[in-house]
């Protein structure tokens, strides 16, 4: 069941006894789940959406079979006057959904056109990325005056989308791998990109900051593996950094704690599991074609080391369900996988072979912290999310060590039977522990 619909039945049960009134029940439920894409949406909403997208294309079409007919004047003057009225009734009809929703929609979608249109007459070409940071900035005041979470969204994918592209692309205004350009201009660029960044952030609706704060992550970590200015070539710097920004995320993200599908802390486990098979790492095996490191990346690794050891210290973990016990072994948990990445400094076959079972401990570790915490707060859902790392963890071991096997049948029977047996006692394990807590 998931976070929400727990809630619902929670603020039901609490109205069902009298505990607060179902008045206040509704609006605690639409204060916690209005926040969400297409929450509000009803029926007529996306027809409506659809209203003003097929309108959108509409006028594409006749300005098109009619383009040879109208003058350049005509042309823009039309179109200007087109958005203005589609902006000024969006703003003036948005306690109206059914007649807002489709302007929203139209004032979005409408700077392509208009963009499109002053390119092809006055016959521009060049940054790629000029017209949709200039879309981007055209809808931005539709995300902040509409009541409604539709168009804050699109604005901020659009801006994300807008920074990955830019960003790792070459030849825009926003691309950050060449490091040939003297005097101010890479400055300007990292400052233009910060700024989108900035943005993307701010326009995203609701308080959560889980996913856009997710976003900024993956970009900042491509932007320190790719060809920029605070590029990272040494792999412990790299592992550093990395896990240093899974606990960031985990740590500073506003996802409830209920939530099973929590994405920072999947990461976060993902992270250590992926370190895990450093068992095989050979030294040298990335050099970054012979690149070393940037000291913008090098002191960046650094602030990203400290400022997830004070995260972990300082904010509330988000690794185990509250409590005094869990909350000292959460905090060590997540220092303990930053920290980890310290042994990869020796560059050697027995320090990469050390980091790997540092990790599966871990895993291990958390894994059974989340069992026993289950256990003792009668929550099936961190029983079964303990087992499965356990249970994953001992499965990759396993091929680890008896996949030389796999090369008759008789290798590929004992496999499976061994598999059949795991499968047998975790899920029997499982469920014992699910009926202790039941009763």
């Amino acid at each position: 069941m998931s976070y929400y619909k727990r809630l619902r039945n929670d603020l039901a049960a609490a109205a069902a006894e009298g505990l607060i009134s179902p008045e206040q029940a509704d609006r605690v439920w639409q204060r916690a789940y209005g926040g969400r894409l297409f929450a509000n949406f009803r029926a007529a909403h996306w027809i409506g959406a659809a209203a003003g997208f097929f309108v959108a294309l509409g006028l594409i079409l006749v300005v098109a079979s009619n383009w040879d007919k109208i003058g350049d004047i005509s042309k823009m003057g039309a179109f200007l006057l087109l958005f203005a009225g589609a902006a000024e009734a969006a703003v003036r009809l948005d306690d109206k959904p059914g007649a807002a929703i489709p302007l929203e929609t139209l004032w979005f979608f409408m700077p392509v056109l208009g963009i499109g249109l002053y390119a092809q007459i006055f016959n521009l070409s060049g940054d790629p990325v000029k017209p949709y940071l200039a879309w981007a900035v055209l809808s931005a005041p539709l995300a902040l005056l509409s009541r409604r979470p539709l168009a804050g969204y699109l604005c901020s994918i659009l801006l994300f989308a807008v920074l990955f592209w830019g960003t790792l692309g070459r030849g825009n205004m926003l691309a950050l791998n060449s490091l040939n350009a003297g005097g101010y201009l890479p400055f300007l660029r990292w400052g233009l990109a910060l700024l989108v960044l900035g943005a993307a952030v701010l326009l995203y609706p609701g308080r959560r900051l889980g996913l856009p704060l997710g976003a900024a992550v993956v970009w900042l970590f491509l932007m320190l593996v790719s060809d920029t200015a605070i590029k990272l070539r040494s792999e412990s710097l790299l592992l550093l950094a990395g896990m240093s920004l899974s606990a960031l995320w985990l740590t500073w993200s506003d996802t409830p704690d209920d939530d099973k599908a929590a994405l920072p802390l999947k990461t976060w486990i993902g992270a250590v599991y992926l370190t895990t098979f450093f068992w095989h790492h050979k030294p040298g095996s990335y050099s970054g074609y012979g690149a070393s490191d940037t000291v913008y990346g090098a002191a960046l690794a650094w602030l990203l080391l400290a400022g997830a050891l004070l995260s972990a210290l300082f904010r509330p973990q988000r690794l185990l369900p509250r409590g005094e016990a869990e909350d000292v072994a959460a905090k060590a948990l997540l220092a303990a996988s930053v920290l980890c990445a310290f042994l990869l400094f020796g560059a050697g076959e027995l320090s990469s072979k050390i980091l790997a079972v540092t990790a599966n401990l871990l895993l291990a570790a958390f894994g059974a912290a989340n069992i026993l915490s289950g256990a003792k707060n009668a929550s099936e859902r961190h029983i079964n999310l303990g087992v499965a790392v356990i249970a994953l963890t001992a499965l990759t071991r396993f091929i680890d060590i008896f996949g030389g096997l796999l090369v008759s049948g008789l290798g590929f029977i004992f496999t499976g039977l061994a598999f059949a047996a795991l499968a047998y006692f975790v899920n029997k394990g499982r469920k014992a522990l699910i009926e202790s807590v039941k009763k």
